[in-house]
């Protein structure tokens, strides 16, 4: 008798659902078969294949309760992962919508410096420029992005983004941002200073030096003025030396003054 309890202890210790299964189809064939009078495995027990019904088909019901519950509750994490994907994306594309219109407001206040470098990258995958404020400040509007650094410049390209809204919003044609960007800049010089820019009205070409008759060089006073707007969209590209020509678009605009 001690043998077959230790018997039946292996047996509930066995979860297996397939060996359940052959154990409680067994033990149902076993006491199908066997006549009101004479169990078939006689001397075993009748009780124990009783028994072993009763634990195998307990323990089937649970494994079936535990798949459904499993597959309930992936199902339901499932949509959690994909509810929280979905508010994920949502928000990256919130954040990045807001990040659009951000830079497109940048853009529209960009100044004569920094459209200078955008003229220069519109088009191009790339274009190198001197390391400064400006390059830094279009860097951290998101406009650009530093592709190579050297030790005096560094190569930049436009985002993506920034990319998209010159295409689509300006069609490449940054004129007007030009204008508005000189109107600003006209406004907040000196009286000295807009009437050393009219002279560019007068001549298409303005030469800002002269050699006196000892072939000393001479420096007029526009070319202290001019110099600071070199690297800008005010004059026409590339410079030649001390020769500045007034970019034609901005003409009407300085003639305003």
């Amino acid at each position: 008798m001690q043998g077959y309890k230790e018997f039946l202890e292996s047996l509930q210790k066995m979860t297996d659902v397939r060996l359940n299964i052959a154990i409680l189809l067994t033990c149902l064939a076993a006491i199908i078969l066997s006549s009101p009078d004479h169990f078939i495995l006689d001397p075993v027990p009748k009780l124990i294949p009783q028994s072993l019904i009763l634990i195998t088909s307990i323990r089937l019901v649970f494994s079936v309760i535990n798949t459904i519950h499993t597959m309930i509750s992936k199902k339901i994490e499932k949509q959690k992962l994909e509810a929280q994907a979905l508010i994920e994306k949502q928000n990256k594309e919130r954040e990045k919508e807001l990040l659009k219109d951000k830079i497109s407001s940048s853009i529209d206040e960009l100044d004569v410096f920094q459209l200078y470098i955008i003229k220069k990258l519109i088009g191009k995958n790339n274009a190198s420029h001197a390391k400064g404020a400006t390059l830094f400040s279009l860097c951290n509007l998101n406009i650009t992005y530093v592709v190579a650094t050297g030790e005096r410049s560094q190569s930049v390209a436009l985002t993506s983004i920034a990319k998209d809204i010159l295409e689509k919003k300006f069609n490449n044609d940054i004129s007007q941002l030009e204008k508005n960007a000189a109107t600003r800049a006209f406004n907040a010089m000196a009286e000295k200073e807009i009437s050393s820019f009219k002279l560019l009205l007068e001549k298409d070409v303005t030469k800002t030096t002269w050699t006196d008759r000892s072939g000393r060089l001479h420096y007029s006073p526009s070319e202290y003025i001019f110099r600071n707007f070199s690297d800008s969209i005010i004059f026409e590209q590339p410079q030649k030396g001390y020769e500045y020509t007034l970019n034609s678009n901005l003409r009407s605009i300085l003639e305003k003054y």
